[in-house]
């Protein structure tokens, strides 16, 4: 077996048993003179030198698993806590833990929003977990935040977005109402309380944003909307949205010429509801409610679902 095929192997087991792991490591550790190897024992791994009752005793008490299976080939969960979410991802052993503890989380923590196989959910507003679109820039340097890792995941859901912390995602900017009737306070101190379009002018923008994602649209319409949009005194649209309507990742707005990425919906009605009532999406911080090593966990499992 490859170490490529053998990492998968690894990977793809998040409920693998330590005999399962031992069988996959035995052509790569054949000269591991600490361990011995048992066909009639029940835990395939046994590891020669005193054993740390309390500590067994403490992660059996987590429910955390059997705890003979954790050593060489299997990281315990709390061994996750203080490595950094990147380098769990490119550890085998620690990544096995991770994939295995972030499953379970996800099912008990974010499955409820997001949905159990991570597409999302219309009627909540929730984006799919497992395409190739980062709705947020990363923090990688080098490529300016379009190259995403595990850790800008992990960002996400420690802080939330517009969850109040202050390191939450999208605290910067949130699609305003363009009726001040409906404005929240924060954008009713930073734009006012004057209308920055008319109702017609806004069924103009409508034309024009079903034309930027391509669907059906009156031309005459969206060719007036086009100027509004790139007007900073009118509509003032491209500061958000790019002046190409796909998006700024550091604000976390949405790419209007992929109507499959809008999360209120594509027809002419839920695009004119957005531009008049504004749009303020909230994910919970989740820093404090699950243990870091819980955070990471689910972290590198939500990541590891994404496309490339």
């Amino acid at each position: 077996m490859g170490a490529t095929e053998l990492e998968r192997n690894v990977a793809m087991r998040p409920y693998g048993t330590a005999a399962r792991l031992v069988t996959a490591f035995a052509v790569v550790c054949v000269t591991c003179g600490e361990l011995t190897y048992s066909e009639n024992a029940p835990q395939a791994l046994q590891t020669k030198g005193p054993t740390n009752h309390t500590e067994e005793s403490r992660r059996e008490s987590q429910d955390w698993g059997p705890h003979d299976e954790y050593g060489e080939f299997l990281a315990s969960p709390d061994e996750l806590a203080s490595v950094s979410v990147n380098d769990i991802a490119n550890s085998m052993r620690l990544n096995a833990q991770a994939m295995r503890l972030g499953e379970k989380v996800y099912a008990a923590s974010c499955a409820s929003c997001h949905g159990a196989d991570l597409k999302g959910s219309r009627e909540k507003h929730t984006p799919d977990l497992t395409d190739n679109v980062w709705r947020f820039a990363g923090d990688d340097r080098n490529s300016s935040g379009r190259t995403r890792r595990a850790s800008d995941v992990e960002w996400t859901i420690r802080y939330g977005v517009r969850s109040g912390h202050r390191n939450a995602r999208g605290s910067e900017a949130d699609m305003p109402a363009y009726d001040p009737r409906f404005r929240n306070e924060k954008d009713t101190e930073e734009f006012g309380t004057s209308a920055f379009l008319s109702s017609e002018e806004i069924s103009d923008m409508v034309e024009y944003v079903l034309q930027l994602g391509g669907q059906p649209h009156d031309a005459a319409k969206a060719s007036h909307a086009a100027v509004l949009f790139q007007d900073n005194a009118k509509g003032n649209c491209f500061d958000c949205h790019g002046r190409r309507g796909n998006g700024i990742a550091a604000f976390g707005s949405t790419d209007l010429t992929k109507p499959n990425l809008y999360l209120y919906g594509t027809d002419r009605a839920s695009i004119r509801d957005s531009i008049i009532r504004g749009r303020h999406s909230v994910m919970p911080a989740f820093e404090g409610v699950l243990k870091n090593e819980e955070l990471k966990a689910v972290a590198v499992f939500v990541f590891s679902q994404a496309a490339r």
